[in-house]
Order: structure tokens, then sequence, then C-alpha cells
């Protein structure tokens, strides 16, 4: 891989913890609307983001195999 493989590797790696981190967010402000108390709020949150960002490692790690 040369430098701009990488570079690109890296951004598409932090656009995945962005997109993980505002599922998470959203997951938090659906459960607080519907009137869950903090602590589920946060839980749900937390299955959000990793279920989102295990998902989209996931997909990166097939499309990387594919280019390769």
């Amino acid at each position: 891989m040369n430098t701009t493989h990488t570079a690109l590797l890296m951004m598409v790696i932090g656009l995945a913890v962005i997109v993980s981190t505002l599922v998470a967010g959203a997951a938090f402000a659906v459960a607080r609307w519907g009137g869950e108390p903090t602590p589920r709020c946060v839980a749900a949150s937390g299955k959000a983001f990793v279920t989102t960002l295990t998902v989209l490692a996931a997909m990166l790690a097939v499309v990387v195999t594919a280019i390769k």
C-alpha cells in the first residue's frame, strides 16, 4: 500500500468512528425521549455505538481485502 491508500484508510476509519458516535447520540436521545432513566439511555447508546462500529469495521475489512 502506498501513502495515499494508507491515508484513505485512516480517513475511512475516522469516519466510521464519527458515524458510530452520531448513532450512539441518536440512540441516547430516542431512549431519553421515551422516558427511560439515564443509565438505560447510556446502555442503549453504548450498544448502538459498538454495534455500528462492528458492522462498519467488518465492511471495511471486506473492502480492503477485495481491493488488495
